[in-house]
């Protein structure tokens, strides 16, 4: 009886955020680390974090606005620098996304010394990924709204929506870092089927179009991918003053939930045999 108690505690939907809880300290200060590491040795250190998505967004206005003279379906009329900003919000919230699928095949394998540890959490390492991906994400996003405010003025209310929107797609890509992250471990095609996946999902993602001009029977596929729901609500929040769907908001949280756990199931049943593999 015990031991069923605890193994329903340890794969209980509670125990996605418990287990958090519990190592918040240890987690906190590996993501610092992880995060600190992809600038170790660069010559600006931490302004890359901030630099890279000012760079990532003048390439979005010189390429998309200068070059191909872009408009966005429905503002013909707006200015180079909005399309940009149009755009900008969605790559943030993918790039987000990515960050994390990207990180998970090889997230296990390059801490196989944790996986001989008994008595350590393996299962906080996808909380690890998933806080280290978001320090960028908040440096996006702060360029993101410095811009916008120059562009286009102060937001709307609507914009305190924002992170409301981010949070299921947090909670999603931490279910997906759990089950890519123990797949990686006894399939090592994983990281390189990443590699096309990428692609796939950003096209599939109302990343450079609304979803207003995708065909009726494509867009109701395409709002199976989870990013298109966060960035068409996200869009709306910043520059048409709109709330996201209620309806819609809490069944893609009620999913975000499922997956998360359900990725954590996964992490939890096969980690017996890590040591084994690695």
């Amino acid at each position: 009886m015990a031991t069923a108690v605890h193994r329903m505690r340890d794969n209980g939907p509670i125990a996605i955020f418990s287990s958090a809880l519990r190592y918040r300290q240890l987690i906190w200060r590996l993501a610092l680390r992880e995060f600190e590491a992809q600038f170790r040795g660069s010559l600006l250190g931490r302004l890359w974090a901030a630099l890279g998505p000012l760079l990532l967004l003048g390439l979005y206005t010189y390429v998309f606005g200068v070059v191909m003279e872009a408009r966005w379906p429905g503002t013909e009329t707006s200015g180079t620098l909005h399309v940009a900003l149009l755009y900008f919000v969605g790559m943030v919230l993918f790039g987000f996304f990515v960050e994390c699928l990207s990180r998970a095949p090889n997230l296990l394998l390059e801490n196989v010394a944790y996986i001989k540890k008994v008595v350590f959490p393996l299962d906080v390492l996808a909380w690890v990924a998933l806080v280290a991906a978001t320090l960028r994400l908040f440096f996006s996003a702060a360029i993101l709204m410095v811009f916008y405010v120059a562009i286009e003025g102060l937001p709307p209310v609507s914009a305190l929506a924002l992170p409301v929107v981010a949070a299921p797609l947090a909670l999603l890509s931490l279910g997906c870092v759990w089950f890519l992250s123990a797949l990686g471990v006894y399939l090592r095609d994983t990281r390189q089927a990443m590699i096309v996946i990428t692609p796939a999902i950003m096209f599939m993602s109302p990343v450079f179009y609304p979803m207003a001009v995708v065909p009726e029977p494509v867009r109701t596929i395409l709002y199976a991918n989870p990013l298109s729901f966060a960035i068409e609500s996200a869009r709306r929040a910043l520059f048409e003053g709109h709330w996201p769907s209620l309806p819609g908001l809490a069944i893609y949280t009620l999913l975000a939930c499922f997956l998360a756990w359900l990725g954590r199931f996964w992490f939890i049943s096969v980690r017996g045999g890590f040591a084994d593999v690695v």
